[in-house]
């Protein structure tokens, strides 16, 4: 990455967003997220999501790790029956947030390589029953939220379910909306839609628009 393409995200995403060597951007912000996706698709800017990877997170050649890490917060709704985590919080930090509030999401479990809420969704490892909404940055630079607070029941395209398992190909997943039930009520859920294996996962981003496979 040139110091032309760096000072660019520096001044979008603010001084402490961009590690130094510019190889890995780490925006604080949703709002950062979307603008980091924007001018990597102006310039043409290879990226690799990572929800967990953090400084650490594996470079494309001649491109740039977007790192979600900083996106880490949990809130827990027990009264309404949702909870909204971010891409870069723990599946650790989730189950506790939970186990305090005395509520479970039906079908939740780590699956290898999803230590992160961000890896787990986009590898298809909830239920879409468990789901109730996804907030995303497209490539483009576009915020979307779909669905939120209640479980989907009306008749028209399911876009979250289209992002649950999509491997962060269609755009970089900010926070999910869950499904809550009191901690050992039993419901039956769907296997999740991701593969069991993370290695039938490939890399995909291209500058074009079509983003990286997400690290755990």
């Amino acid at each position: 990455m040139d110091a032309t393409l760096r000072r660019a995200l520096t001044e979008a995403m603010g001084p402490d967003s961009v590690r130094p060597g510019g190889s890995i951007l780490a925006p604080r912000t949703p709002a950062g997220v979307a603008v980091a996706l924007k001018i990597a698709q102006e310039h043409r800017l290879p990226v690799r999501i990572t929800s967990g990877a953090g400084d650490a997170a594996t470079v494309p050649a001649g491109g740039a790790a977007l790192s979600l890490t900083r996106l880490a917060a949990v809130r827990v709704d027990a009264s309404n029956g949702v909870a909204r985590a971010e891409a870069g919080a723990t599946l650790t930090a989730l189950a506790a947030a939970l186990a305090k509030a005395g509520m479970a999401v039906p079908g939740l479990s780590a699956a290898p390589g999803s230590d992160h809420i961000g890896a787990l969704i986009a590898r298809g490892g909830l239920p879409r029953r468990s789901l109730t909404g996804i907030e995303a940055a497209l490539p483009g630079g576009d915020l979307i939220q779909l669905g939120g607070a209640v479980l989907k029941d009306v008749v028209g395209y399911d876009i979250a379910a289209l992002l649950l398992g999509s491997r962060g190909r269609l755009g970089a997943i900010i926070a999910v909306h869950l499904r809550l039930i009191p901690t050992g009520v039993a419901v039956e859920v769907a296997e999740p839609a991701g593969p069991r294996d993370v290695g039938e996962l490939t890399d995909v981003f291209d500058p074009e628009g079509i983003l990286v496979r997400p690290e755990g």
